[in-house]
């Protein structure tokens, strides 16, 4: 089994049932696969998605590469009649390697002992106004829930990667459950009193998530691999 990385899992349910968030790791020799989904709604058939696709993420990631096992989960979405729009963030370490895959508004961030950031872009309408669009803050920040694409688009020129830099001993995949309803001083002060404990880390992170006014609460879902002193991260 593979101990140079160590995992936490966590996932809270939302004010609205049921649960839509889904996640896996896998462990294959010296590597470790792993995704966070996140669905829009709660259709029957976005929940059932939202459960079986980060699986097939990890499990094609780790032996034919995270853009295979994005693509090959976006092409299930299509035996529903209306494909479940469905983001999705996928995370690769091994010896030597660290890398992430998105589509979608799922985050990943990653923690080097002082410094949060996050190495994951949001596809959604706001994101794009704000780099593109020359509009006030406001009309891009309205605009942040209307998500341009999901894994039923999942293409080579659709989803994005990153490979992580070499100080980053903290990965952390999250729905915007958790990127939206925890603010950044909470994620520092969480980062940094479990910073050598990822599963108290993605527990503290799920239980912060905070209500809107209205008093709904999205579902929250929080992976974090936990990179031994011992492993070398390239650029």
């Amino acid at each position: 089994m593979n101990t140079s990385v160590i995992i936490g899992t966590a996932q809270r349910p939302g004010t609205e049932a049921p649960c839509a968030d889904g996640h896996d790791v896998q462990r294959t020799g010296d590597r470790v696969t792993a995704a966070v989904v996140d669905g829009a709604g709660h259709h029957p058939d976005t929940v059932r998605y939202a459960g079986i696709a980060p699986a097939v993420i990890t499990h094609i990631g780790a032996k034919l590469g995270g853009l295979a096992g994005l693509i090959t989960a976006g092409q299930m979405a299509h035996a529903y009649d209306r494909p479940p729009h469905v983001s999705a963030v996928y995370a690769r370490i091994e010896p030597g390697r660290a890398g992430i895959l998105w589509i979608g508004d799922c985050r990943a961030y990653g923690w080097n002992g002082s410094e949060l950031t996050c190495f994951s872009t949001d596809q959604t309408m706001g994101e794009f106004l704000r780099v593109h669009g020359d509009v006030p803050a406001p009309i891009a920040e309205h605009h942040d829930a209307w998500a341009r694409l999901g894994l039923a688009q999942a293409s080579a020129a659709t989803c994005h990667e990153a490979q992580l830099p070499k100080d980053v001993r903290l990965v952390l995949l999250c729905s915007d459950g958790v990127s939206d309803q925890v603010d950044p001083a909470t994620w520092r002060e969480l980062c940094t009193t479990h910073a050598n404990a990822p599963q108290a880390l993605a527990d503290a992170l799920v239980a912060a998530a905070t209500g809107d006014e209205t008093g709904y609460r999205d579902d929250a879902t929080a992976v974090v691999l936990l990179r031994r002193d011992d492993i070398s991260v390239c650029d």
